[in-house]
């Protein structure tokens, strides 16, 4: 990753750090309540979670929607409980993004729908026509999202073992259009994608679906599930950075998201992108900065640090 050039850059008349917006990966995560970053008139009130989140952070990821597709009233209630000018980012569902999942889990109108399961019963190969069902029934789900302005964009996070190839990138192109109008940012596991012969390919695809590239912060590790830190803008709408934390250690041994992400992150590693976020944020209309080393309360701490580093403008350069 290069480091950008300088402080704050000034876009269309504003600084580019207006244009960013930090949070964390859920405001669910039990990690946070245990250690204490929510206060305790709050931390078991799924209501006031929420509204207190809301008014430290301008964004935030929904990671529930991995798992299942959520019920139109859950999603009025989030739109409820945060301001206007709040983003949601959602995370697309297991059957979408090509995960095991337990077809239990699905609405029982989509269970009969064709896949190939593995060994424990789980979708392991959906057939186009639930894979499409789910995107369906998550875009009916989101509307109120999308009807209060608070939907931002659907990530698409691809499992590790999705390595780069023409009929891959088929189906992201095809995933990006279903979706569509409401945007994709696309999340790579496998590096593969951004290889020397492919990198050029991947964000041309991405580019032509007006998707957004995940810029991913993780260990430095010669593995091909380590993807490397490319600041890249594919979006003129979106940019979209995930900070996963650095620890070699659990990257593949851990059990838990805890252990595996467990990396508090110093102000050091953290200033290495406060000028390539500016940069994009030159380049995108809106940039979105993740945190998800969801250990104790690490995420939410480090997105305060970094928003207050951003607006000191403090980069390599700065």
């Amino acid at each position: 990753m290069r480091p950008g050039g300088g402080t704050l850059a000034r876009m269309g008349g504003r600084d580019a750090a207006d244009g960013v917006r930090v949070g964390t990966a859920s405001w669910t995560d039990p990690e946070f309540a245990k250690a204490g970053w929510y206060p305790d008139d709050v931390k078991n009130d799924a209501e006031g979670r929420l509204r207190y989140y809301a008014s430290r952070f301008p964004m935030v990821e929904v990671n529930a929607s991995f798992y299942a597709i959520p019920a139109l009233g859950t999603v009025e209630a989030w739109v409820e409980r945060t301001p206007p000018g709040f983003r949601f980012h959602v995370k697309a569902h297991q059957v979408v993004s090509g995960h095991p999942s337990d077809p239990r889990r699905l609405p029982a109108p989509l269970r009969g729908l064709p896949f190939e399961a593995d060994a424990k019963g789980r979708i392991r190969r959906p057939g186009r026509a639930l894979r499409d069902a789910v995107i369906d029934a998550t875009l009916e789900a989101l509307g109120p999202m999308r009807d209060a302005g608070r939907l931002g964009a659907v990530l698409l996070q691809l499992p590790p073992y999705v390595a780069e190839g023409e009929a891959q990138r088929a189906e992201i192109e095809r995933i990006a259009r279903r979706f569509a109008p409401v945007r994709l940012a696309v999340e790579f596991r496998h590096r593969s994608w951004v290889a020397p012969e492919a990198r050029e390919r991947t964000m041309d695809m991405l580019g032509t679906a007006d998707a957004a590239y995940v810029c991913v912060d993780a260990p430095r590790l010669d593995a091909a599930s380590a993807m490397p830190p490319i600041a890249q803008v594919t979006s003129p709408a979106l940019a979209y950075v995930r900070l996963h934390g650095r620890n070699a250690a659990t990257w593949h041994a851990g059990k838990t998201v805890a252990e595996r992400f467990d990396h508090h992150y110093a102000e050091a590693e953290l200033e290495e992108w406060i000028d390539p976020v500016l940069e994009m944020a030159e380049r995108a209309r809106e940039v979105a900065v993740v945190f998800n080393n969801n250990s104790r309360d690490y995420a939410p701490r480090n997105a305060e640090d970094f928003r207050r580093m951003l607006a000191r403008g403090e980069g390599a350069a700065g």
